[in-house]
């Protein structure tokens, strides 16, 4: 899918205060709202496509006569959605539709001298392949939050008033300047503006709101609560809610569009547009002045990366701390240790054979006490006899003497030798190598070496 862009919206409208009837429409896309006397309504959206078309309007519908801005608007975007023309043609088109529908209004309204009070107002967002544009009428206000930028995306009524406030003109200049302002909005009430094409960029944000929210929350509230990253529809409900504090006698709505995604992984080509670098959070500075708009702004402190670089700090001492452990593990002092239980566990064949009568401990007989065993001194030696080869083997004794006196006997460990095998050729019962354990302070029966000399206790 070429040029595709990830939008996420949320609309909330609400009848006010004092109105009974929302006159309020939403086109969202190619779904309508008609909240008509609804206090509250909502609709969220997320989608993927090349094409999207948004849009607020109020007081453009007249029953009796039948005309219908919402339904020019639905035939508007079906049109658009089947043409191959640029958004330049399209925004044209867009134009014209709205200019005919309010001249319509206007028209019927000649000699109401409630008109003033339900002027047609208008405001739509038309994006069409990696570009975005906005058409206005009226008061209804389309904002633009990009970066740390906040501003009227399209009819710009606060110039004076911000030029003022930044000290770029004088009082007198700015009293000259509001009252040329004033006069051009009433001699183009009924005309409709429309902005210039901008390239869209991941993670800007547009806010439509009805003057029932932009005459009642300040700018300063917007944007904080734009800038928060909240969800749109969390975004869009905290607005109406912050205006329904301030009892306005109008119907209050806001459409919160974020741009997703939109770049080179949605199918962008090296000459469409690129999304722009990402935004770096940082601590927001309270403003000079309260309802400024085209100025930069500092983000909030955005606590959720900070933890995330803490934990990554955690992680990365946790690694460094796992690979000096390893490191003492394989170090050569390790690998000496790990021999010499290898030496301990066992030995060769060959080093078994070759111990001799030499590697005899004096002091110890030729058999196994009776007393260790069931009292019989033949069945030790027939034991020993029996075991033959084997018992030379495991101990590394040659025919010694295997006799414990009552003070015990001392025994030095051979190449292949185990305390199991050791208790065997002296006590006759493997399972008596605890008394040597206990006897020599030994923890772990695997960790004797060659060379060692242990005490054989007495049996009893």
């Amino acid at each position: 899918m070429g040029n595709a862009v990830k939008v996420s919206f949320s609309a909330v409208t609400h009848a006010g205060t004092s109105y009974t009837v929302n006159n309020d429409r939403i086109y969202a896309n190619g779904r309508f709202i008609h909240p008509s006397a609804a206090d509250y309504a909502q609709v969220s959206l997320e989608m993927v496509d090349t094409r999207f078309f948004f849009a607020l309007s109020g007081n453009m519908e007249d029953d009796e006569s039948g005309v219908s801005l919402i339904s020019d608007l639905k035939k508007f975007h079906q049109k658009a959605l089947a043409s191959s023309k640029g958004i330049n043609v399209k925004l044209d088109d867009l134009v014209q539709c709205v200019e005919q529908a309010s001249n319509l209004i206007h028209s019927l309204s000649l000699g109401d001298n409630d008109f003033g009070d339900k002027r047609p107002s208008f405001s739509g967002i038309l994006i069409e392949e990696g570009n975005i544009a906005a058409v206005s009428l009226g008061s209804y206000r389309i904002y633009k939050l990009e970066g740390e930028t906040f501003k009227l995306f399209v009819n710009d009524y606060k110039r004076a008033e911000r030029l003022l406030k930044m000290g770029i003109i004088s009082d007198e200049q700015a009293e000259i300047l509001t009252k040329q302002q004033k006069a051009a909005m009433e001699e183009g009430s009924t005309t409709v503006k429309k902005s210039d094409i901008h390239p869209l960029r991941p993670g800007t944000t547009y806010l439509i709101c009805s003057t029932g929210l932009s005459d009642f929350v300040d700018e300063d509230t917007i944007y904080d609560i734009l800038a928060s990253e909240a969800e749109p529809d969390k975004a869009a409900g905290e607005l109406v809610t912050e205006a329904l504090k301030k009892e306005p006698d109008e119907a209050i709505s806001a459409l919160v569009i974020r741009i997703e995604e939109a770049g080179e992984q949605y199918g962008y080509d090296d000459d469409e547009v690129r999304p722009g670098p990402p935004r770096t959070p940082s601590i927001r500075v309270q403003p000079r002045y309260g309802n400024v708009a085209a100025r930069k702004r500092q983000m909030p402190v955005d606590v959720g990366k900070i933890a995330a670089v803490l934990v990554l700090v955690v992680l990365a001492a946790a690694v460094i701390l796992g690979g000096y452990r390893l490191w003492k593990l394989f170090s050569p002092q390790a690998r000496d240790t790990v021999v010499d239980q290898d030496q301990t566990a066992g030995g060769s064949d060959t080093d078994r054979d070759d111990l001799s009568d030499a590697d005899e401990i004096p002091g110890r007989s030729d058999t196994t006490p009776a007393d260790a065993t069931n009292g019989n001194d033949d069945t030790g030696a027939d034991d020993n006899d029996d075991d033959g080869d084997e018992g030379q083997t495991g101990t590394g004794s040659g025919t010694g003497s295997n006799t414990i006196g009552p003070e015990g006997t001392k025994y030095t460990v051979k190449a292949g030798d185990m305390l199991m095998v050791i208790a065997k050729k002296f006590y006759g019962d493997e399972s008596k190598y605890k008394l040597i354990m206990e006897a020599n302070e030994i923890e772990d029966p695997n960790k004797i070496f060659v060379g060692q000399e242990l005490i054989i206790p007495p049996a009893d």
